[in-house]
Order: structure tokens, then sequence, then C-alpha cells
């Protein structure tokens, strides 16, 4: 059984994880808009192509992946705790909502 803080930080992190799907699509129209600027030197359309795409992809994945773990922790899945972990961590870096989501969320993982 899941503690009260333990669900108000999976909550959290499938905010966060929202969230950053949303900031990764701003992220597309800005490539977008950077390829239809430069559109007259293919070398460079087609690096920023490239380069937008692995960036998005592996974004995505990332933000689909600390979603689906948090989902996951709140079905119940004690094997889903060590990657929200992970997720808590990196998110110190992202001030001023990711230090306060990962800050809480690694009190309400590793108290225990």
């Amino acid at each position: 059984m899941l503690g009260n803080h333990s669900r108000i930080a999976a909550i959290a992190h499938i905010v966060l994880g929202f969230l950053s799907l949303l900031l990764v699509a701003c992220l597309a129209v800005f490539f977008h808009a950077l390829a239809e600027i430069v559109r007259n030197a293919p070398g460079v359309v087609e690096f920023i192509t490239g380069a937008g795409t692995i960036i998005l992809g592996l974004l995505v994945a990332l933000c689909l992946l600390q979603i689906g773990s948090a989902i996951a922790y709140l079905k119940g899945s004690r094997a889903a705790r060590t990657p929200l972990i992970i997720f808590s961590i990196v998110a110190l870096f992202n001030v001023p909502v990711g230090t306060v989501t990962g800050g809480y969320s690694l009190w309400a993982l590793l108290r225990k």
C-alpha cells in the first residue's frame, strides 16, 4: 500500500511528464521554424531535420518512460520506484518546478 506522499510524488511525475511533452512539442515547432529559415541550404536543412528528429525522439521516449513509471508505481509496482528516483534526481536541475518536484519526490520515495 502506498502512502499519501508516495501517491502525490507519482502524480507529480505524471504531471511533470505531460508538461515536458508540451515543451517537446514547442521544441518541435522551433526546429521546424529553424529548418524553414535555412531552407535554401540543403545540407543545413538535412542536419537540422536529422538532429531534431533524434533529439525530439529521445525526449519523447524519456517523457513517456517517466509517465509510465509513475503510473506503474501508482498501480503498486515496486520496480517502478527506481526509475522515479532517477527522474527525481534529474528533475532537481529543472529550476524551479523540477527542483520542488524532485526534492519532494526524493523525500517521499526514500523515507522508508
